[in-house]
């Protein structure tokens, strides 16, 4: 768990997890919210280690206690996630079976359930009962990305705490310490919110492709050539995946960014930019702001267009087309 960076990112939680410990005002059932990337599973360990540390600082990190959860073995913290994309009913029973019997260590117990937005109603009965019924020391945190997909009946037996996106300055400075160059960390950025997540796309290999790929297409489209034909030349990669629209709509997203780069370089706002080392390797002196921004508006409808079985070479070639349509009739 990185403690040290949910300490660092999310101060305003930190300081209400401490605050309500020293002042006993802890309650028993936590809901906490935000972006992926927040690191709020960091934040219920914490929670947890507040709980069950048994040194006078807490959590002091040196304690057996601290060095279980460190290690994800304590037996006083019992984890569910979604099992092929839900949470069953039987994860929930078994999660009252468990805090139903005495265990061989007694004291503080503490439940986490990660994406509880995807429980069954029947989960969610069964777990709404058992929070009404919980006993003093047993404490739950829910967390979830999508809040508004939740159920009133979870929220309103919950507090709710709300974490900040993590600045785009901290996600950068984390990706160059693990060697990732300033260009492909912000790229990242706007692909996911969660340096982990990130740093894993990178080890897949094929956000590479498409970073290049993107560029080869911009590089046509400013130049008045042929995109089409460049995204069938070095786009092979991510056609061979039809089956996996994330790297699609990945696609997408980059290429809505680079024509805002124009866009942000045409108006003087280099700070915005993200395809920082890209921007210097076109000519755009022929470009205007209203070109530009027509060719990002057409490119948008396509994102939506990706989650229905379409033909994807069909799909590019139209969306191309539209592209270059405002690049060649406006001036």
């Amino acid at each position: 768990m990185d403690f040290e960076r949910f300490k660092k990112t999310q101060s305003r939680v930190l300081k209400l997890i401490e605050n309500s410990y020293k002042k006993n005002r802890l309650v028993h059932a936590y809901l906490f919210e935000g972006a992926k990337g927040t690191l709020k599973l960091e934040a219920a360990y914490y929670l947890a280690s507040v709980l069950l540390c048994t040194g006078s600082n807490k959590p002091c990190g040196e304690c057996l206690e601290c060095k279980r959860i460190h290690k994800g073995e304590h037996p006083r913290i019992y984890y569910i996630e979604p099992d092929n994309g839900t949470i069953k009913k039987e994860q929930v029973d078994e999660l009252i079976h468990e805090f139903s019997r005495k265990g061989l260590e007694e004291g503080t117990r503490v439940y986490i359930i990660k994406d509880i937005e995807k429980a069954t109603l029947s989960a969610s009965n069964s777990l709404l009962k058992f929070i009404e019924e919980s006993n003093e020391g047993v404490y739950g945190i829910f967390i979830t990305e999508n809040f508004s997909n939740l159920l009133p009946t979870i929220v309103s037996r919950s507090q709710v705490v709300s974490f900040s996106k993590v600045s785009e300055t901290e996600l950068i400075n984390e990706y160059k310490k693990n060697n990732v160059d300033e260009e492909t960390a912000k790229v990242l950025n706007v692909v996911t919110n969660d340096v982990n997540e990130g740093l894993d796309l990178l080890k897949e290999g094929k956000i590479i492709d498409i970073i290049n790929l993107v560029k080869k297409c911009n590089e046509e489209i400013v130049n008045d050539g042929t995109p089409y034909v460049a995204f069938y030349k070095y786009g092979k990669s991510l056609m061979d995946d039809v089956s996996n629209k994330k790297y699609h709509q990945i696609f997408l997203d980059l290429l809505i960014t680079i024509t805002n780069d124009r866009i942000y370089h045409i108006i003087g706002q280099d700070d915005n930019i993200t395809f920082i080392n890209e921007i210097n390797n076109i000519d755009i002196t022929n470009m205007d702001f209203s070109k530009a921004f027509k060719q990002a508006e057409a490119i948008v409808p396509y994102k939506g267009i990706l989650r229905y079985n379409v033909n994807l070479e069909t799909m590019y070639m139209k969306m191309f087309i539209e592209v270059m349509k405002w690049q060649k009739l406006l001036v």
